[in-house]
Parts: C-alpha cells; sequence; structure tokens
C-alpha cells in the first residue's frame, strides 16, 4: 500500500471552519467573496466559490443548516496553506463588514 501512495503528493488540508453569518446575507457574502477572487484567481462557483492556485485551493460555502459560512483549505505546505487561508480569511472579513454596514 505504500508503494501504491508512494506517488500521490502530501497535501495540507484544514478541517471545516465555520464562521458565523446570518442567514440574510450568508450568500451575499459569498457572492462577494467570488467576485473578489475572481479578479485574480480562477474560481468555480459550483455550491460556493472554490479559488484555485497552482499549489492549493480555498472553499467558501454558504451552510445549508446554520447561520453560518464553511471554509476549507488545501495547499502542498503548510506555509502555502497558511497563505491562502489568509487570503480567502481577509476577503470573508471584508465582504462580512460591507454587508454589515461597518
Amino acid at each position: 500500500l505504500s508503494t501504491l501512495l508512494s506517488d500521490v503528493p502530501k497535501t495540507f488540508i484544514t478541517p471545516e471552519i465555520r464562521v458565523d453569518c446570518a442567514d440574510e446575507i450568508k450568500f451575499k457574502v459569498v457572492e462577494k467573496v467570488k467576485e473578489e477572487l475572481r479578479k485574480d484567481y480562477p474560481v468555480i462557483d459550483v455550491d460556493g466559490v472554490r479559488v484555485k492556485f497552482e499549489d492549493g485551493w480555498g472553499l467558501v460555502r454558504a451552510s445549508n443548516t446554520q447561520p453560518a459560512l464553511v471554509l476549507r483549505f488545501e495547499a502542498l505546505t503548510q506555509d502555502r496553506l497558511t497563505e491562502i487561508r489568509d487570503l480567502v480569511e481577509k476577503k470573508v472579513k471584508s465582504a462580512v463588514s460591507a454587508l454589515q454596514g461597518r
């Protein structure tokens, strides 16, 4: 088994991260984050927004069951994982603030 898995690249992954966000704005937040990220990066917008990088990705989607956003991240190194997470979380915080009028 280890021989078969030796060609699979090691990745660093976050657990599911839940960010409180009012039901009234959570889908608008995802849309705003998508608009911002799309300016500089390729995105996939099925069930939220997934931003793609050469060495990882970030996902933001509205929870279907709670007033929250769900975030996930993956990258080839821990440092890159932190960079991607910081970038996406900054966009999320900015969108939430803008939509809450802060």
